[in-house]
């Protein structure tokens, strides 16, 4: 059995598009989320594990919602404790474009190519670590609510072009989630109708990469 984890925000936990920024967070049902639409559809039979975290960030303190949500603090103990894994699934820039941290979609890249350093240092000793899929996350829409996101819609104009960058020169897999799948009505998060898209989307792409990988 493989095993995929999948280390994201809240697209990754499940977080519908907000009626309005007031609204308590609701959460997509499990089956019917992106991770696990792609588990169903792999072909055989797979361990997915969620690591979604609603406001991570690649590797940035976040002053407002705590260190926590900085997605470099937490990625190492994830990998340990799912150990061992085929498959590391990355799925973050977007809150990086919150207007707290006013950042541009190269810096956000940068933030990525940082936890692909984590990873690659940790398992420098190992035979064989996971193979990496970075995917690009949907961009932010120009709904995204200004007084959260700033001019965030506009600074994420290039993330998928330089992710790409990121992961050819680090030897990990791409794929751009906007190729099939747009932000719903807050500009932020993925209808349920998208999450499923995504997931098979995903699904095609983790069978290319484990089919290479177990040749």
């Amino acid at each position: 059995m493989v095993s995929i984890v999948c280390f994201g925000d809240s697209n990754t936990w499940g977080c519908p598009p907000y009626a309005n920024i007031a609204q308590t967070p609701d959460r997509i049902a499990f089956e019917r989320r992106w991770a696990q639409v792609m588990g169903r559809h792999l072909g055989e039979p797979a361990q997915i594990i969620e690591e979604g975290l609603s406001g991570r960030t690649t590797v940035f303190d976040d002053p407002i919602e705590g260190i926590h949500k900085n997605g470099s603090r937490t990625l190492i103990p994830i990998i340990e404790s799912h150990a061992p894994m085929d498959l590391l699934i990355i799925m973050l820039g977007t809150n990086d474009f919150k207007d707290q941290f006013s950042i541009s979609a190269f810096n956000s890249a940068r933030g990525v190519l940082t936890l692909i350093q984590m990873v690659k240092g940790h398992y420098a000793l190992v035979e064989r670590g996971p193979e990496i899929l970075i995917v690009t996350p949907p961009a932010l829409g120009e709904a995204a609510e200004p007084a959260i996101w700033g001019n965030g819609h506009r600074r994420c104009a290039d993330h998928a072009y330089y992710l790409e960058q990121v992961a050819h020169r680090t030897g990990c897999f791409h794929f751009d989630a906007n190729k099939v799948v747009h932000a719903g009505i807050d500009g932020v998060h993925l209808e349920e109708a998208s999450h499923e898209i995504l997931g098979k989307a995903l699904a095609k792409e983790a069978k290319s990469i484990l089919k290479l990988r177990n040749g």
